[in-house]
C-alpha cells in the first residue's frame, strides 16, 4: 500500500500541475482573444480554437484528478447506513464499474478514436485532431489507476475497521 500511496501522490502532483498550467495558458489565450477582438477588431482564430481544446483537456484532467482525491460527486446517504461488509462491497463494485468504463471506453475507445483522427488536421491549428483527442485515453489510464487504488484503500479501511472492532475500539469506516 505504501508504494501505491507514493505513486498516487506523484500522479496527484502531476495532475495538479497540468491543471494549473492549462488554466494559466487558457487565461492568457482568452485575454489575448478579448484584446484582439475588441481593441484591434481582428479576432484570432488560433487562440480561440486552442482555448476550446484546452478547456476540454482541463475537464478531462480535472475530472480524473478530483476522482483521485475522492472529492467527486458521491451520494453517501445510503452507503453511510450500511454495515461495513456491505459498504466495502458497494465501494468495490463502484470502483470496478468505473475501472471497466475507464479501460473499455476511455482507454480502448479513446485510443482508437485518437488514432483514427491522426490523419485529420485541425483547420486553425494545423495539428492532427488525434493529438487533441489523446487526452481521453491518457486520463483513462489515470482514472484506472485511481480506481485500483480506491479498491485497495477500501479493503485497507475495512481491515482497519474490523481490527478496531475486535479490539473494542470501534470507530466509523
Amino acid at each position: 500500500m505504501q508504494i501505491l500511496s507514493t505513486v498516487k501522490r506523484g500522479i496527484d502532483k502531476i495532475m495538479e500541475w497540468c491543471c494549473i498550467i492549462i488554466l494559466a495558458i487558457m487565461t492568457v489565450l482568452v485575454t489575448y482573444q478579448v484584446i484582439t477582438r475588441y481593441c484591434f477588431n481582428k479576432p484570432s482564430a488560433i487562440s480561440e480554437t486552442l482555448a476550446q481544446y484546452l478547456f476540454v483537456w482541463m475537464i478531462m484532467f480535472g475530472s480524473a484528478y478530483v476522482f483521485g482525491l475522492r472529492e467527486h460527486l458521491d451520494i453517501t446517504v445510503l452507503k453511510d447506513r450500511m454495515n461495513p461488509p456491505v459498504r466495502l462491497a458497494v465501494e468495490i463494485l463502484t470502483n470496478l464499474t468505473l475501472l471497466v468504463f475507464a479501460g473499455g471506453v476511455m482507454i480502448h475507445g479513446g485510443l482508437k478514436g485518437a488514432l483514427n483522427q491522426m490523419g485529420t488536421v485541425d483547420a486553425a491549428l494545423q495539428i492532427p485532431m488525434g493529438v487533441i483527442y489523446i487526452a481521453v485515453p491518457f486520463c483513462g489510464v489515470i482514472t484506472l489507476f485511481y480506481a485500483v487504488y480506491n479498491c485497495v484503500l477500501a479493503v485497507q479501511e475495512y481491515k482497519n475497521h474490523t481490527a478496531r472492532s475486535s479490539d473494542g475500539t470501534a470507530g466509523t469506516m
